[in-house]
């Protein structure tokens, strides 16, 4: 699987002007950030996309990031910590496992 390297939400390009392109793993793990920064229903072209935005406390947020990953196999988040709309947290896919900052819109405290 290829993809276009995503960084602060905009496409990357390289000293030449061209599109980076990313694969493997690093196309797996920016899937999954995107999915778990978009809220549910916001994406016109994919309306199942993103998570839900109402959890209360980690707990509940990490449950609801679960969910959203839950159409990707073996793909899972565990939030670490939260900071305001920071969400700190460490996404597992195929057994490889790295921690990333998001920001998440809902109420977690």
């Amino acid at each position: 699987m290829v993809d276009a390297m995503l960084s602060g939400g905009d496409l990357t390009a390289d000293s030449a002007g061209n599109v980076v392109d990313i694969s493997g793993a690093d196309t797996l793990f920016q899937r999954a950030l995107v999915c778990l920064t978009v809220p549910k229903g916001s994406f016109v072209y994919d309306r199942q996309l993103g998570v839900r935005q109402d959890g209360s406390d980690l707990q509940r947020t990490e449950l609801l990031l679960n969910e959203a990953l839950a159409e990707y196999p073996g793909t899972s988040a565990k939030a670490l910590d939260a900071d305001g709309e920071t969400l700190r947290l460490q996404i597992t896919i195929n057994g490889e496992s790295r921690v990333e900052e998001v920001r998440y819109n809902g109420n977690v405290q």
